[in-house]
């Protein structure tokens, strides 16, 4: 608790922490409406020789808990500081900023065998009433997880998030809800996003007392 105490005696610090997670907000807000019209657009079909070697099993289960499951973890581990928090912020906006412009660069269609995903959180919040099938590039689950990995130092949490990482990947491919592609593009974009992000972030106490921000 001290830490976060130090923290928010910095004014530089408490404004950049709340113009990030006021951001954050605004991003998500706008996902639900744009995830929306991305929904109605015309989008082309890829031919993915990955899905033609299997048929789709629904494994929204597997996705759902794995997702989450590491999520909290993520979210427990970044509040052990709170630059680890600020910057996390920060790098899931980024992250969703490169989602909502790829996704209105590339309109796509589902693959044909599509087993939509099952997800109470994302059909409570960002989806709509019907669900949602055309946000494919690239894939925001296996993003956020890679997201995770590239952003934590702690060996045993980066593996983890390694594995549950793969685990997604793989499964979002055996349901058909994304083409290999969507899944192949998205560790390169949660990289970008925690590289920028790490690159231009600042220090906010200097002294002994300096944070340890990664």
């Amino acid at each position: 608790m001290l830490s976060w105490k130090l923290a928010f005696k910095n004014k530089h610090f408490t404004t950049k922490f709340i113009l990030s997670f006021l951001l954050l907000a605004a991003l998500m807000y706008f996902l639900a409406w744009f995830l929306n019209y991305v929904e109605q657009r015309q989008g082309h079909v890829f031919y993915d020789p990955v899905l033609n070697f299997f048929r789709p099993r629904d494994v929204s289960d597997i996705i759902f808990y794995t997702t989450y499951g590491a999520t909290l973890i993520a979210l427990a581990y970044s509040f052990g500081s709170p630059y680890r928090v600020l910057h996390l912020c920060q790098m899931y906006s980024l992250l969703t900023v490169f989602r909502i412009i790829t996704l209105f660069l590339f309109p796509l269609d589902p693959p044909s065998s599509i087993i939509p995903l099952k997800d109470a959180i994302l059909e409570g919040t960002v989806y709509n009433d019907v669900g949602n099938v055309k946000d494919l590039f690239f894939s925001g689950h296996t993003a956020t997880l890679f997201l995770f990995f590239f952003f934590t130092k702690n060996i045993i949490l980066k593996w983890l998030f390694f594995v549950c990482a793969l685990c997604v990947a793989v499964a979002v491919v055996i349901q058909h809800i994304h083409y290999s592609y969507d899944v192949l593009a998205a560790p390169l974009f949660a990289w970008f996003a925690c590289k920028l992000v790490k690159r231009h972030s600042k220090l906010y106490e200097t002294g002994n007392n300096l944070p340890q921000l990664f």
